[in-house]
């Protein structure tokens, strides 16, 4: 009876956890670690690695050297895997080292600002607000996290989002954000968006070739769209993407994308196209694939990119975009007061989604979140934003553009810098709590005034929040059923309120 005793004690013992022993970073504000590192590492992974070194100066006042190899102490150890899929990375500690690395070329890097903000708490909420927790000694222990961002294309279109170092930090990889080579890049557009005058000029061609251009009316027009169904268009369109990829070759997605107006080809080709899709997207994506395919011939590793918006947005009944096409679905006459799946109004732009999501997954979409009409009007789109951020991943959708407020120099759209950040980090997570974002951000960034601006936020969404039917618009007016008389002088004794609460204070 002793002997199995013994052996169910031993037993019990052997199933105890033993919890590794902490890396120990900085003690008492002393550097206890080293920083490792290649030299001959990419610039991006040499980056992190000085982000990684400045950051845990500013939390204790201690500097870890940067070395080529690894001692017998404790260390940060930071590389590429190339095994790793692009922009993914890992954080584990094992021994006496914490291993960041990453794939790709921004990999490694973003396995740095993953370590400082989701294992330090370390944030940088705008360009000018930054938070670094004080601690005299840093030591961390069983890590083992893995992350891959929910979209390959993030981009937070806010004059304030582009700055490069906000950007690179906060992980989001977009076209107008100024990523330097240093930083791992971007993708890059070429050119952006509203294409077909790019490719068709109307002062080189109209003269001489009118059938190069929309027939609208029974009349040829310049200013319009292009005819899809001219074989001299798809060749000459073909030429100049070509150029452009000779003239470009560090962009990574061609925009081969309708001009910003209406006005679509009537000719009886065109309009046989239509017949048989049921759409105008039918046209358009035909087209589209065409110049892909003869482009996918030579350069394997570009990607062509086209809309769905306006007259476009309904997907096509025959038409399947290649795989090297990105169908950029913007939803333009949505309700941005809720979600596409939580509003009366949106029933077509969701219907949209979910067809194009049956016929692809390599979709992106370009959608919007603040007021085109006056930037500095309030648009009540967090929830809007908390709610569709997620839907957009469930629905396939692989790369997300968010458009506010550009004006140069920034402070030129309402709460540019909250929505900003909150959509940067809800295109890297989307199970991220928006809520918890907004209140964190709020708080951080307003100090004493937060409470006030917390009440003004809530205040400005409680029309479209306690009534479902209530239109949240990018051009609204100021008479907008959300704007009453009774919720803007709340708002102005709130703003009062908080005034008299920052006085003093930097916020």
């Amino acid at each position: 009876m002793m002997r199995l005793l013994m052996g169910a004690v031993c037993l019990s013992l052997l199933a105890v956890p033993v919890l590794a022993e902490p890396v120990i970073l900085v003690k008492d504000g002393a550097p206890k670690a080293e920083i490792v590192v290649a030299k001959d590492a990419p610039p991006p992974v040499q980056l992190g690695a000085r982000e990684v070194q400045t950051a845990l100066r500013e939390m204790s006042g201690a500097t870890l050297p940067i070395v080529g190899k690894r001692g017998k102490g404790p260390s940060i150890v930071i590389k590429t895997d190339r095994k790793m899929a692009e922009e993914a990375l890992s954080i584990r500690t094992t021994g006496k080292i914490v291993e960041i690395k990453g794939g790709g070329k921004r990999g490694a890097m973003y396995g740095c600002f993953a370590f400082l903000e989701d294992v330090l708490g370390v944030r940088w909420y705008n360009t000018r607000v930054s938070h670094y927790p004080a601690k005299k000694t840093i030591e961390v222990a069983d890590l083992n996290i893995r992350q891959k961002p929910a979209f390959e294309y993030r981009e937070p279109f806010w004059t304030e989002a582009f700055d490069g170092t906000w950007a690179s930090r906060n992980r989001t990889n977009g076209h107008h954000q100024r990523l330097t080579e240093e930083m791992g890049g971007r993708l890059i557009y070429q050119p952006f968006v509203h294409t077909f005058n790019n490719l068709i000029p109307p002062d080189k061609y109209f003269a001489e070739h009118p059938e190069y251009f929309s027939m609208v009316g029974g009349k040829r027009v310049p200013d319009k769209q292009i005819c899809l169904t001219n074989p001299d268009v798809l060749r000459i369109s073909i030429e100049q993407v070509r150029k452009w990829i000779r003239n470009h070759p560090d962009a990574t997605i061609f925009s081969v994308s309708q001009n910003d107006t209406y006005g679509p080809c009537e000719c009886p080709s065109c309009q046989a196209v239509k017949a048989q899709e049921e759409a105008e997207s039918g046209v358009v994506l035909r087209f589209v694939n065409a110049v892909a395919k003869e482009i996918g011939m030579d350069n394997p590793g570009v990607l062509i990119d086209t809309l769905a918006y306006q007259y476009t947005e309904k997907p096509p009944k025959l038409a399947r975009p290649l795989k090297n096409v990105r169908i950029r679905i913007a939803p333009i006459s949505a309700c941005f007061g809720h979600g596409l799946d939580a509003c009366d109004l949106n029933k077509d732009a969701l219907a949209n989604l979910q067809t194009w999501h049956r016929i692809t997954d390599q979709l992106y979409v370009w959608h919007y979140c603040t007021n085109f009409a006056n930037y500095l009007q309030p648009l009540p789109c967090l929830d809007e934003i908390a709610a569709d951020i997620p839907l957009f991943h469930k629905h396939g959708v692989v790369g997300l553009f968010y458009e506010g407020g550009y004006a140069p120099g920034g402070g030129g759209a309402e709460m540019a810098e909250l929505k900003g950040w909150m959509t940067a980090k809800l295109m890297w997570d989307t199970t991220l709590s928006a809520p918890a974002l907004i209140s964190e951000y709020v708080n951080a960034v307003y100090g004493p005034a937060a409470p006030m601006i917390q009440q003004w936020l809530d205040l400005i969404h409680s029309g479209p929040r306690t009534d479902k039917s209530m239109p949240v618009r990018i051009y609204d007016p100021p008479t907008a059923p959300y704007l009453s008389d009774a919720v803007l002088d709340k708002g102005i004794e709130l703003f009062n309120t908080a005034s008299k609460a920052a006085s003093g204070n930097a916020v």
